[in-house]
């Protein structure tokens, strides 16, 4: 049996599904640097300031494997998955993984980066558990993954932080925390 070497996607290749949200149709997903400057881009010209390759074919995916580039004013609200678990890889840049018990209290901060920082570079969040991210570099580059299908319903935010399309407040309100935790 003779093994090919996947070609990787191209940016050409992508279609976008939705704000910095991009699928390919190659059934086997090869990245390489491309994709990873193209989602770079990509993130600074969205209003979320992040962009995404979804290796899995669709939502409806039994599995979500998904490239991620965030841009340090992205605002990932406080959130938690209530039936499923998410891992989290860190290939580029520096983030707190920032967890919270029921009220809102932070519980821990994970300062996390890339193997050879010195940081802890992967999680394994598990399901039911409040958590959100601030992004130390001025941008993140990361591997997310988590059972599908996608369904929105399964995603909870929390009621004391404020909404994800309120990005302004978003930060300001994890920087109040950051700024309250280094002052202990």
């Amino acid at each position: 049996m003779t093994w090919g070497v996947g070609r990787p996607v191209t940016p050409d290749a992508l279609c976008a599904k939705g704000e910095g949200i991009f699928y390919t149709d190659q059934p086997l997903v090869v990245v390489d640097q491309a994709i990873i400057d193209f989602l770079k881009q990509a993130a600074l010209s969205v209003p979320r300031r992040r962009a995404r390759l979804c290796a899995h074919p669709d939502a409806g995916a039994d599995q979500h494997d998904m490239l991620i580039v965030s841009h340090r004013d992205t605002y990932v609200a406080p959130h938690r998955h209530l039936k499923k678990s998410e891992t989290f890889l860190v290939l580029e840049g520096l983030a707190d993984v920032v967890l919270f018990d029921e009220q809102g209290g932070v519980t821990e901060t994970i300062a996390m980066g890339p193997v050879g920082s010195g940081r802890p570079f992967f999680y394994r969040m598990p399901k039911g558990q409040f958590h959100s991210l601030m992004i130390d570099s001025e941008l993140l580059v990361f591997v997310e993954s988590t059972k599908g299908p996608f369904v929105p319903q399964e995603t909870e935010n929390a009621s004391w932080a404020p909404e994800p399309d309120r990005a302004s407040d978003g930060r300001a309100y994890l920087a109040a925390l950051a700024s309250a935790s280094q002052s202990r």
